[in-house]
This record gives C-alpha cells, sequence and structure tokens, in this order.
C-alpha cells in the first residue's frame, strides 16, 4: 500500500510539472547568443555583437526559456547603459541599422491582433517593434525583435523573442498587450 502511494504522488508531481510547466532564466553575459537554444540562431541577425558596442557604462543580459507541456518559448533581452554622448549616438544609429513596424498588424477579423502596438512604453522605456525583412528570421509573433530605449536611463535594450507556437497576442480589446507580452515572457525590470 505504502508503494502505491509513492507512486501516485511521483505521478501527480510529474503531472503537474508536466501541465503547469517550469520556467528557466540565465544572466550569465558569457552565454549571449552562446546558450545552445534556437534562439540563437535566430536572434544573431538582430541582436549587437557585445564585441561591436561602443563603450558603455553597464550591461546586462537576460535569457527566459518558459515550457508548458510540449509548447515552449524564449526571450533574450541585452541591455546598454551608455554616458550621455555615446547613448545620443548610439540611438541615432537605431533608425539607420532597423526599420520599425509603422501599423499593427492584424490576425483575424475579430478584433485580434498579430503585433497589436508597433509602439509602447514600460516606465522610462519607449519600445519600437523591428519590421520583417527579406534577410532575416523574423515572422510575426513567432520570432521578433523590439528595441526600447530610455532617455532617463541612457540605456537601449534590445529584445528578441522566438516561440514558434505562438499565434497572437494579446485578446481582444486588452489595453497595453505588448507591454504585458513583455513583461510576461521577458521578465525584466525596466
Amino acid at each position: 500500500m505504502k508503494m502505491r502511494k509513492k507512486y501516485l504522488i511521483m505521478i501527480i508531481i510529474t503531472f503537474v510539472v508536466f501541465v503547469c510547466g517550469c520556467s528557466r532564466s540565465n544572466t550569465n553575459i558569457d552565454k549571449y547568443l552562446k546558450s545552445g537554444e534556437i534562439i540563437d540562431s535566430y536572434a544573431k541577425e538582430f541582436m549587437p555583437s557585445i564585441e561591436e558596442l561602443p563603450k558603455y557604462k553597464d550591461i546586462s543580459y537576460k535569457y527566459n526559456k518558459e515550457s508548458v507541456l510540449w509548447y515552449t518559448s524564449d526571450a533574450m533581452t541585452l541591455v546598454v547603459e551608455y554616458d550621455d554622448e555615446t547613448y545620443k549616438s548610439e540611438k541615432e544609429k537605431l533608425s539607420k541599422r532597423y526599420t520599425f513596424l509603422s501599423e499593427k498588424i492584424p490576425f483575424d477579423e475579430e478584433g485580434l491582433y498579430i503585433i497589436p502596438e508597433y509602439e509602447f512604453s514600460i516606465n522610462s522605456y519607449d519600445f519600437k517593434v523591428i519590421e520583417e525583412s527579406d534577410n532575416d528570421d523574423t515572422y510575426y509573433p513567432k520570432s521578433f525583435g523590439m528595441i526600447g530605449t530610455s532617455d532617463d536611463k541612457k540605456s537601449i535594450a534590445y529584445l528578441y523573442f522566438y516561440d514558434f507556437d505562438l499565434d497572437y497576442i494579446g485578446d481582444k480589446g486588452e489595453q497595453l498587450s505588448m507591454a504585458n507580452f513583455v513583461k510576461e515572457y521577458f521578465k525584466y525590470d525596466f
């Protein structure tokens, strides 16, 4: 009888972990674009190389992997803080290096959106979603990048997301859906 209880408890625990999922985070900058996960190959076209960045005051990195059943999502964040002059210069270069979305991307006629907001804010950061191009791996909302700038913190945040099972972001009529999306998946304190 004791053996049955142990097996039953083990099965229940396994089931709960399997259904509820688990998450994993990494903040080791040495693993930046070298985590061994599929997101690395997609993000390399978008995320800056640390070696190519100008002199910075501070840099932080966070990688998150969320798993529920067989669905997984990966989110990568790189935030670079500069002195005032370098920040202004790097912020200006963003519009030369990247093309940004200029409109929402609808999913269906029922008010759902693949990308519900092409610009949004979280605290002092103003974010823009990067536009798809023929020479990268952007495929909304499954694989795409965003850039946030904070004039207050003199920081630029590079975010990349990958989840090949995601069909749309937010719910019909949801306010701040992109900000909520970033908070949920990236788990970074902006």
